[in-house]
């Protein structure tokens, strides 16, 4: 058995795309998956499954599950335990000692993105907001989220993929929550 985190995007947001997690926490044990545990409304869900679904088969498992039963086209994220450590052990903010991780954000990628679709987007631009691209994650460093120019919707625009936020705080409960499992 295998222990993964799904990234659900843009669920129960301003009234929006409503899921409860107990709900959904029913739905997704009755797709298989196994001691499903969900962290805050915000679609972040911890479970174990069996080892031959791999992140492709959970993402359509998750999206026709939360389809059939709640009617909604939701797009997953899906990490392995060991991936988001990784995840975290890479933060370039924290490697370079800042330690102001009220700033950190996480922006998780569907796939890896075109170099050149990267490359276009002028950092400059964003100051003092600024980001880091390693592997399919974008680190964030922002002075205040609902400022900031640096979006789903921008990187989704320019990188043609889809891609979901979370705050440090959030990605290190996920941490704690799949250590367990």
């Amino acid at each position: 058995m295998n222990v993964s985190i799904a990234l659900l995007r843009g669920i129960n947001v301003g009234g929006n795309n409503m899921i409860k997690m107990a709900d959904l926490k029913t739905v997704l044990s009755e797709a298989g998956l196994q001691e499903v545990t969900t962290y805050i409304q915000s679609g972040n869900i911890v479970f174990r499954h069996n080892d031959k679904l791999d992140d492709a088969a959970l993402t359509t498992l998750i999206q026709n599950s939360i389809r059939n039963h709640f009617g909604l086209n939701i797009p997953v994220i899906i990490r392995s335990r060991e991936e988001w450590q990784q995840i975290l052990n890479e933060n370039p903010y924290a490697a370079s000692g800042v330690e102001d991780a009220v700033n950190w954000h996480y922006m998780l990628l569907s796939k890896v993105p075109d170099a050149s679709l990267l490359s276009a987007i002028k950092a400059e631009q964003y100051l003092p907001d600024v980001f880091q691209l390693v592997h399919q994650t974008i680190y964030l460093h922002i002075q205040k989220f609902g400022n900031t120019k640096l979006t789903n919707t921008l990187f989704d625009k320019k990188l043609q993929l889809t891609t979901t936020v979370r705050n440090h705080k959030t990605m290190m409960a996920i941490a704690e929550i799949a250590a367990k499992i």
